[in-house]
């Protein structure tokens, strides 16, 4: 039973903010069920709350409308609803990061969740990621110009020293005895609505520079390679499972050079190039 009405800027999935709204409803009302919200929104189907809630059915923006109005959403709450709906409904890369952009607008979310704001932005920049591995080379320099001029491409110094601030504000480097920068063990979250938007772009990004590595550094420098095959449901797996383990093969592997020289990006990528045939099974 939820013995306190969620607040609604507290979340990032509007199912989840149902799914605790009703709970919380149908124990503080005894005539508040799936039926009587579906009679007050103007629905027909009686469990349609349910089917919402449990992902079966998506809402449309009249749905949207009547749900902020039977739950008596207030302007800002009820803006804040259709904006996390269409973040949770986007279809596309693109129309996600919007989404999350918009989401981050409301001043109750942010004060709620002030870091989020930097988390996102974190993965937005491919280069955050890369200056903060740049920490942990011997010659590194914390000069904003230097650090712009090392990377490839290169970045110009606004957007290193803007980098900077922001690692140190999400505590992803800090300083040593010393005063040098040096990463942390701070780790960021991807899992949320909000951050995976941002996520999902730096992903994009970086198998985009994959493809210009062909042509900006010689065979030397890169290895890039592919297969084609066909494979079963249960064979995919295991390969994303085998994936997985490699790729925390590889970070051991990095945790444990202790005289890196460069910085390096490594991506995995297994997708379908044609549709999925199940097989027909004899009865």
């Amino acid at each position: 039973m939820q013995s306190k009405q969620p607040v609604i800027f507290e979340y990032d999935n509007y199912r989840l903010y149902l799914r605790d709204l009703y709970a919380y409803l149908k124990g503080s009302t005894s005539h508040f069920s799936y039926r009587y919200f579906s009679r007050k929104a103007g629905f027909r189907s009686p469990n349609f709350l349910k089917l919402v809630i449990e992902g079966k059915r998506n809402l449309s923006q009249e749905s949207i409308e009547r749900f902020a109005q039977a739950l008596k959403l207030k302007k800002e709450e009820a803006e804040f609803f259709r904006a996390l709906v269409h973040l949770n409904q986007a279809e596309t890369i693109d129309e996600r990061k919007h989404c999350a952009e918009q989401l981050m607008r409301f001043r109750p979310f942010r004060r709620i969740h002030p870091i989020r704001r930097d988390q996102f932005d974190y993965y937005s920049k491919w280069y955050h990621i890369a200056i903060r591995e740049l920490t942990s080379i011997p010659e590194f320099s914390e000069d904003p110009a230097w650090i712009a001029a090392a990377l490839m491409p290169p970045v110009s110094p606004g957007q290193a020293r803007k980098a900077l601030e922001l690692l140190l504000g999400l505590g992803l480097v800090e300083r040593d005895e010393s005063g040098r920068l040096r990463q942390t063990d701070s780790l960021i979250t991807t899992g949320d609505e909000v951050i995976s938007a941002s996520v999902a772009d730096y992903h994009r990004e970086m198998i985009k520079k994959g493809g210009e590595a062909i042509e900006r550094f010689p065979a030397s420098k890169r290895d890039i390679s592919s297969v084609t095959v066909a494979l079963s449901e249960k064979t995919f797996k295991e390969m994303k499972q085998s994936i997985q383990r490699f790729r925390k093969e590889l970070l051991t592997m990095a945790d444990k050079d202790k005289d890196p020289e460069a910085v390096y990006q490594i991506n995995f990528q297994l997708f379908p190039l044609s549709k999925e045939f199940k097989k027909r099974h004899e009865e």
